[in-house]
């Protein structure tokens, strides 16, 4: 079989194809548009996916489409309510637009229908009639089949994890009229809910609130939060949590929306520090998530715990969920929030076997020969690297900041060495360089990439998370060593969101770890997202040439090509 997943949903929206079991192709929108998080119909990202598999699209036996109501018929409808959406949270939050859109979604039952409500029986059956009008022509006769919205994190999470059976939890701002559900995952018996919030009593749509009384944009600097938080210290603020557990059930007592950012900013922002407050914010939703994952964890007796949903892009959140009694492993969905819901689709379907994912680069690639032309029409001097993971390695261990493009592009919100910057780690005073040259924010830390095998030279509990720290999607306490020798990417509280690079999985950059520590001494090195700050990590050659150049970048490895520049004469 042949399957192509589709998520068109108001933020992050992507694609993927699967064929007889392996994924093709995968991506989503905003590596395309360049605007972080983007939202709609993944219209450019679709025209890639066919592009770079040559697939012809009448091969495709069947697409696969998340969401029921997420995102609502009239948006699906009219396109450019995506659009519209999008801006309002990043340009004027007091519009007219922004407040009928909050009006409708907080006080209409539309974002919140039950399953068998009368308003969702009525708009299934117009799905796919809109969906055929949307799809390019060679594919508007294909099959399409729409999945629920935390279905779709669920089996996502549970596929690429390879447990054979595990408690899947996802969370997120709201999806379908679900906030969390809580599944018990088997090979004998598939998906189970065991379990479910509303999206009336959302620890995320709160946390995004926050995000935005903070003076930061929701669904995409919820991170920030997290970050800010080491710094700060929850017991400073005196203000009740608005979320309670009773008889396990979530219950939320305060405002969302407009409404709700008005009252952050009158009863937190204007009486603590943004530190304290995201600290505040960061222990209630700790404490909430992981009480729910203890619960079901010793109800079930199911040890092996996978996760999705936008809430567990927070790797703070995940490292004290692995620190748990309870938990024996960990899986974190790489592309944890609903980017990853196309991919999702498919597993939801089966067009995904149950077997740990052994990496995901699965996004666009370009040939020596296209990254030689885009040198030449930049006009840059550059020299073919005979061995360029070795030359990388030298560079970088003269204490040179490389980045590196190479191969496919990787999906999800993590750079896993083929468009990472990189650098090396005992000298703290990279971090200011780097955040002064990507115009970056002082207070978010770097991650490190380690060579798998000095794991726990470094990193403390580390198998509890293995697999799930190859996509950098968990934190780690670190070692007395790893806070001595590497403190540039060592967090104020003594974590780091670690990368562990297989040799087996990740070849071509864990032989520039392996190189660099030959070197150096040690097998650890700064690694961040290839792009300036609030912009996707990039994807053509010559996205990558321009933001070497405005970044100043000491090194540019473009595939074979090596790039000097400038201010190194």
């Amino acid at each position: 079989m042949m399957l192509l997943g589709i998520n068109e949903d108001q933020f992050d929206a992507g694609v993927a194809l699967c064929h007889n079991g392996k994924v093709l192709f995968a991506s989503n929108e905003e590596r395309y548009t360049r605007r972080k998080n983007e939202g709609g119909f993944p219209h450019q990202a679709l025209a890639a996916l066919l592009e770079q598999t040559k697939v012809d699209p009448r091969a495709i036996d069947g697409i696969c489409v998340s969401g029921f109501m997420t995102p609502p018929l009239p948006v699906r409808l009219f396109p450019r309510i995506h659009y519209w959406l999008y801006n309002s949270r990043r340009e004027d939050p007091e519009s007219w637009f922004r407040k009928a859109m909050d009006l409708v979604t907080f006080a209409t039952p539309i974002t919140h229908t039950s399953d068998d409500s009368l308003l969702r029986k009525l708009t299934r059956p117009l799905l796919v009639p809109i969906m055929r009008r949307t799809l390019p022509g060679p594919l508007k006769d294909r099959p399409v089949t729409f999945v629920e919205h935390h279905s779709v994190h669920t089996a996502g999470a549970w596929k690429l994890s390879g447990f054979e059976d595990t408690l899947c939890i996802t969370a997120d701002g709201m999806g379908d009229a679900h906030s969390m559900t809580v599944s018990r995952c088997s090979a004998d018996k598939g998906i189970e809910r065991l379990w479910y919030a509303t999206s009336r009593n959302s620890i995320g749509m709160f946390f995004e609130m926050l995000t935005e009384a903070l003076g930061f944009v929701s669904h995409r600097d919820e991170g920030k939060l997290t970050g800010l938080a080491a710094m700060g210290d929850p017991a400073r603020v005196k203000v009740p949590s608005p979320f309670s557990i009773v008889n396990g059930e979530i219950r939320y007592s305060g405002v969302y929306g407009l409404k709700g950012i008005r009252w952050a900013r009158e009863n937190l922002i204007s009486q603590y520090s943004r530190e304290d407050v995201s600290a505040w914010a960061q222990q209630l939703l700790e404490d909430n998530i992981l009480s729910i994952t203890r619960r079901w964890v010793r109800e079930t007796g199911l040890r092996r715990v996978t996760v999705a949903g936008g809430i567990f892009a927070n790797v703070k959140l995940n490292q004290h969920i692995h620190e748990l009694d309870e938990v024996e492993q960990l899986f974190v969905y790489p592309n944890m929030g609903d980017a990853g819901l196309a991919l999702g689709t498919v597993c939801a379907q089966d067009g995904l076997p149950l077997e740990p994912v052994t990496d995901v680069f699965w996004g666009d690639a370009y040939g020596d020969e296209a990254l030689e032309a885009a040198l030449r029409r930049a006009g840059l001097v550059y020299e073919r690297m005979p061995d360029p993971e070795l030359q990388t390695a030298e560079l970088l261990a003269e204490g040179r900041v490389v980045a590196r493009y190479r191969g496919e592009m990787e999906w999800g919100p993590r750079a896993l060495g083929n468009r990472s910057i990189l650098v090396r780690t005992t000298d703290r005073a990279v971090v200011d360089d780097l955040n002064t040259a990507l115009d970056r924010s002082d207070f978010m830390p770097f991650a490190p990439a380690i060579l798998d095998e000095d794991a726990e030279k470094y990193l403390i509990g580390v198998d509890k998370a293995r697999h799930a720290a190859e996509f950098m999607t968990v934190c780690f306490r670190c070692t007395e060593r790893m806070q001595r020798e590497h403190p540039a990417v060592v967090h104020v509280d003594g974590t780091a969101r670690a990368q562990l690079v297989r040799k087996d999985r990740n070849p071509s950059f864990h032989r520039i770890l392996d190189e660099f520590k030959k070197r150096s001494g040690s097998g650890v090195l700064l690694n961040t997202s290839f792009n300036l700050h609030e912009e996707p990590i990039i994807r053509q050659p010559e996205e990558a040439i321009n933001a070497f150049l405005k970044a100043g970048l000491d090194y540019l490895a473009l595939g074979p090509f090596l790039v000097r520049g400038k201010h190194l004469g």
